[in-house]
């Protein structure tokens, strides 16, 4: 297989070993001289910059992972503690709001307010003024219970009567509205109304809600945005923000400390989103400034609580001392690709120089020497370089030589070990058709054994094509139907007998299917050899039906062939697993695996070169 290689390419790197890095001459260089492939670019001062970058990345990466984590940080906060002091504040207002509303509907169900349908029926004027006095107390009564400024009226449709603690009061059925029954509607200012109002209605029974002239009752409860607007003052007070009420397509409800304008221009912003019927938060930019808007939806009102927090002034410290950071860090960068220039100038130089003449080495030129020598460390390893440059192509002749000859001696030693145990077969069989007197069998037996070794003793060259190592398989497999039942199919395509092989690679593989395969079974043995060629790898398949392995049994043989060979050890198979690394490389070899004619399928698999020779 060497002499293969040596013969076409002259010195070569051994196709067994390239991961030695053991470099030999070779031809093929465009100029007729000999080199050796070994690609270089001056990349040196370039690295060493981009070391020192290396060096400083780790430290921004984890700066800015920190400082992401801090503004990641603060942000929560600033969200978490926004949230929880709209949510509390909300609910205090809420809680004002079902409270009223809650009045609403007791009042409908106080004895002395159902005295509002009889008014029109009292005996006398003075029973009718008690009544009126009584009611008047209770919605008094109600109406004070509450923290809240609000005001409180009753109607009867059947009587006609209204009571009120508004100082006016005029009823008009087409005022209230279905929409606007047992509900919070806002509503502006007008001539009963001197400001801006949330209002409630409550009617009894409920099933007139659909027609309120035919109600016994109507309560109406009503306080002003001006009890709201004294709740967001408190709240700026006490927190930082600046809260809101907002309903899309009505004027924001503020308070008397908020920012008119920023509110004006965040309620353009919400007007041009949808607002989500939950709790929400997000960056907006307003005037020019960063804020952590949050609202949250009141199910009561139907209105949204908003607030907005300013982010630049929590932020600010951290944005400082990053700024303050990446100055530094800026500074040494240029520091350090100053530093890299001088040992560019100091170093690289040097290095160039020897570099060019090992390139000189490279082309084959012996005779590059490093004429100007530094006057440093250098100085040593120039002298040392011009002292290597004469003894190198004697040195690499030489190993690999003696390496080529070494593996030569291996192959030979492992494939001799393979013929006498054929050979030893062949003639108990002889023997024994002679003995019983079947010259017929004794002579197929001569002819085809005589072929055998006709191949197998052609010592001269280690290396055939695969077609002539299979038509020594057709005469081992003809040997062995003289003595059982066997059938045996080839399937390799014509351009892969072409190739180069090496011999007794392939006859083991058949032997050791007959012997520990077929044979143990009492039917006709089949056989099945393939070729199969892949894009860097070529294969050749023996497929038996014989009585097979367990999965355990084929681990530990496949375990074995990779052992150094013991006395308890077979040396067939484990002398083809290593002929095929020793020949082809590490990545060739023996691959064992259950076949589904029912015994071992066995694969050699050996590398491909460019020119499709192996």
């Amino acid at each position: 297989m060497y002499m293969l290689i040596l013969s076409k390419f002259g010195f070569a790197p051994s196709p067994l070993q390239n991961h030695d890095r053991i470099w030999v001459l070779k031809k093929g260089c465009s100029d007729g001289r000999w080199g050796i492939r070994m690609p270089y670019k001056n990349k040196f001062f370039r690295k060493i910059v981009v070391l020192v970058f290396m060096l400083l990345l780790p430290v921004i990466v984890i700066y800015s992972y920190s400082y992401q984590v801090n503004v990641s940080v603060v942000k929560s906060e600033i969200e978490n503690s926004s949230m929880g002091n709209l949510r509390f504040f909300l609910s205090q207002v809420e809680n004002n709001v079902a409270q009223l509303a809650l009045h609403s509907v007791t009042l409908t169900n106080d004895s002395s307010i159902r005295e509002m349908m009889r008014l029109d029926k009292m005996d006398t004027i003075s029973s009718g003024i008690e009544a009126k006095k009584r009611i008047m107390e209770k919605l008094i009564l109600y109406s004070t219970s509450s923290p809240w400024q609000n005001n409180m009226s009753v109607y009867s449709p059947l009587s006609g009567a209204v009571l009120t603690t508004y100082p006016l009061s005029r009823y008009e059925m087409r005022d209230i509205k279905i929409d606007k029954v047992t509900r919070w509607s806002y509503g502006g200012k007008d001539d009963t109304q001197p400001d801006d109002r949330f209002t409630w209605y409550t009617i009894d029974p409920p099933a007139a809600r659909n027609d309120p002239s035919s109600a016994n009752l109507i309560v109406e409860v009503s306080f002003s945005v001006e009890n709201i607007k004294m709740m967001l003052d408190q709240y700026m007070t006490s927190k930082q923000g600046n809260p809101f009420f907002y309903a899309p397509g009505l004027e924001p409800i503020i308070g008397h400390k908020g920012s008119v304008e920023k509110v004006r221009e965040l309620t353009q912003y919400l007007n041009s989103m949808n607002l989500k019927e939950q709790v929400n938060h997000e960056p907006v930019k307003i005037s020019g400034e960063n804020y952590m808007l949050s609202y949250v939806p009141s199910a009561t009102l139907g209105w949204y609580l908003v607030d907005f927090v300013p982010l630049e002034k929590a932020i600010a410290p951290i944005n400082k001392n990053r700024n303050a950071f990446y100055t530094v860090i800026s500074i040494l960068l240029i520091l350090g690709i100053a530093v890299s220039f001088v040992i560019y100038r100091n170093v690289q130089i040097p290095i160039l120089q020897l570099m060019n003449n090992v390139q000189k080495l490279k082309r084959g030129d012996y005779s590059a020497r490093l004429l100007k020598m530094p006057k440093n460390e250098f100085f040593f390893l120039f002298n040392r370089f011009n002292e290597m440059a004469g003894q190198i192509q004697e040195l690499i002749e030489n190993v690999y030589w003696e390496k080529i000859r070494s593996r030569e001696a291996i192959v030979k030693q492992l494939q001799s070990q393979i013929n006498p145990h054929f050979f030893y077969n062949c003639l108990f069989f002889i023997v024994s058709m002679s003995r019983l007197g079947d010259q017929k069998a004794v002579e197929a037996m001569a002819t085809n054994l005589g072929d055998y070794y006709r191949y197998t003793t052609r010592t001269e060259n280690q290396t055939t094509t695969l077609a002539d190592e299979l038509g020594l398989v057709r005469n081992y497999l003809t040997i062995q139907q003289l003595r059982q039942q066997i059938e045996y199919e080839i399937q390799v395509p014509e351009f892969m007998q072409s190739f180069p092989f090496s011999r007794l690679l392939l006859q083991p593989l058949i032997e050791n299917a007959i012997i520990h395969g077929i044979e143990r079974k009492k039917n006709v043995g089949r056989i099945v050899i393939r070729g199969e060629l892949q894009e860097k790898a070529a294969r050749l398949i023996v497929e038996d039906n014989g009585k097979g392995m367990t999965d355990a049994e084929m681990q530990e043989l496949d375990k074995k062939l990779r052992q150094p060979l013991t006395e308890e050890m077979g040396c067939g198979l484990w002398n083809v697993n290593q002929r095929l690394i020793h020949i082809f490389g590490s990545e060739s070899g023996l691959a064992l695996s259950h076949s589904e004619l029912g015994g071992v399928k066995a694969a050699l698999c050996w590398r491909k070169d460019d020119n499709d020779n192996v």
